[in-house]
């Protein structure tokens, strides 16, 4: 799908350059961008979920039986 977006001078000729370096092109280093603004996402969510875990108390009820029959 084609897209037309509209950016800063500097943000294109960072764009050009690191796709100048690594021998691709401007919407291969625009699609690698969003896959990496999609895992930082992803890696937040999965933080926040530890977070509740943690708060709720369940992790300490499951830490308390995670060795269980592992002698």
């Amino acid at each position: 799908m084609k897209v037309s977006v509209s950016l800063p001078a500097d943000d294109i000729d960072f764009v050009d350059h690191y796709a100048r370096d690594r021998g691709t092109t401007r919407s291969a280093v625009m699609h690698e961008a969003v896959q990496m603004l999609r895992r930082r996402d992803l890696a937040m969510d999965y933080e926040a979920a530890n977070d509740e875990w943690v708060s709720s108390g369940e992790a300490e009820i499951w830490n308390a039986v995670t060795g269980d029959g592992l002698r």
